[in-house]
């Protein structure tokens, strides 16, 4: 039998019966549908996320924050804290110091703040850093300088202003050289940051003073919420994090209690996130593949019925029991991998359309992704569909008396 004989029999019968091949594709192509278009915006997330990552150093980040404030872990029991333990600024020397394979070490630290220029005025936030945070944060310099080791030391009232701060307080003109107001305080203006997101959010709403000034003009306190560091290139993290805490435990009284993540863990949790949500709404997209594998069975059933005479003279002229089955297989393979097909193209149209509406809605850049393998995965699913639910009818035909086939009217 000429295997190209079932497929185009089975084209011929979408042909001949187009609304009724629709309607009993239609719950087929619904479930690939939903299941392509929420894996594309699963798979958007991820290489988002990722590439954000892999600007600010990848799987090499640890995140170091303090201790949870009220409780801690003590051998799987959580009990109530009755010490308070924080970072500081000389952290960051130990660390750079005393852990090999660390790249650089920044702080985290920000507070609101109020932009005032003479009666213009607009609200932003205040990043305190150190001066390893334009090349850590890959966050250049568009106009005037960065802050340097005086600034730092003497705690001066300067600030770098982002591009968005920076046209609202002085519009076209060049800030650098002027005078801003911060929450009442008097800086002077020595630079412009270049325009940069990161992790989908503009900095353009973020000005740049040093970590010293911010400790003690701005908030009054020397701790700092977050460390930011970055492991050499090729590093061990699991390395660098034991060091960094045995750094810690040093320094520190309470220095295991420390909270310390690295980007590998936060993509492991992403990962759990994506497939939770692959899997829910997997289940419920199975319920209309259902649906569609017993509209498939339903259309070949009645093609049997509709094609019994057929059958018989197949049978008298030679053909064998083996031969109907793989023929009706075939064709129930043709019908759903159809399905499959349009359900594909319309999934890859919902992604990007949710895509573009949750940019639309949030006013950042958002992307869906339909991959080689999930493509291939639809079609090759929507294959094995079709011989599921495709096999009782192909079986019924190939048990079809020829005698009483060639009687049927």
């Amino acid at each position: 039998m000429n295997v190209l004989e079932p497929v185009r029999i089975g084209l011929a019968q979408l042909q001949s019966n187009k609304l009724r091949s629709f309607l009993t594709l239609l719950g087929l192509l619904i479930g690939v549908a939903s299941v392509t278009g929420i894996v594309a915006l699963a798979e958007g997330l991820r290489a988002s996320v990722t590439a954000q990552l892999d600007q600010l150093g990848g799987s090499s980040l640890i995140f170091l924050s303090n201790p949870r404030r009220y409780y801690r872990d003590d051998e799987g029991r959580w009990i109530r804290r009755i010490h308070d333990d924080h970072l500081v600024l000389e952290d960051i020397d130990r660390i750079l110091v005393e852990v090999p394979n660390v790249r650089s070490v920044i702080p985290l630290e920000a507070t609101g703040g109020q932009f005032r220029r003479g009666k213009v005025s607009t609200n932003g936030r205040v990043m305190g850093v150190t001066l390893a945070y334009s090349s850590a944060m890959d966050w250049k310099v568009a106009e005037g300088r960065f802050i340097n080791r005086t600034d730092l030391v003497r705690w001066r009232t300067v600030v770098l202003l982002g591009s968005g701060i920076a046209a609202d307080l002085f519009g076209d003109e060049n800030p650098v050289g002027r005078e801003v107001k911060i929450n009442g305080e008097r800086f002077d203006v020595i630079g412009i940051m270049e325009e940069k997101r990161v992790f989908e959010e503009n900095l353009g709403q973020q000005a740049i003073i040093p970590i010293t000034t911010l400790q003690k003009r701005i908030t009054g306190r020397d701790r700092i919420n977050m460390l930011q560091i970055r492991a050499e290139l090729g590093a061990d993290t699991g390395q660098v994090v034991a060091q960094v805490r045995k750094t810690l435990k040093r320094y520190h009284r309470h220095g295991k209690d420390f909270e310390i993540e690295t980007a590998e863990q936060a993509m492991e949790e992403l990962n759990t996130v994506i497939l939770i949500m692959k899997l829910v709404f997997g289940g419920i997209a199975g319920i209309s593949l259902l649906v569609g594998g017993i509209g498939i069975m339903n259309i070949m059933l009645v093609s049997v019925t509709e094609r019994t005479r057929e059958v018989g003279i197949r049978k008298a002229v030679g053909a064998r029991r083996y031969d109907i089955l793989i023929q009706f297989l075939l064709e129930a393979m043709v019908l759903a991998i159809a399905g499959g097909t349009l359900g594909l193209g319309c999934g890859w149209l919902l992604g990007q359309g949710m895509a573009m509406l949750i940019s639309n809605l949030s006013g950042e850049h958002f992307f869906a992704v339909v991959n080689f393998q999930v493509a291939l995965g639809a079609i090759i699913f929507s294959a094995l569909i079709g011989i599921f639910f495709g096999v009782y009818p192909a079986r019924r035909a190939s048990l079809l008396d020829p005698v009483e086939a060639l009687r049927y009217e």
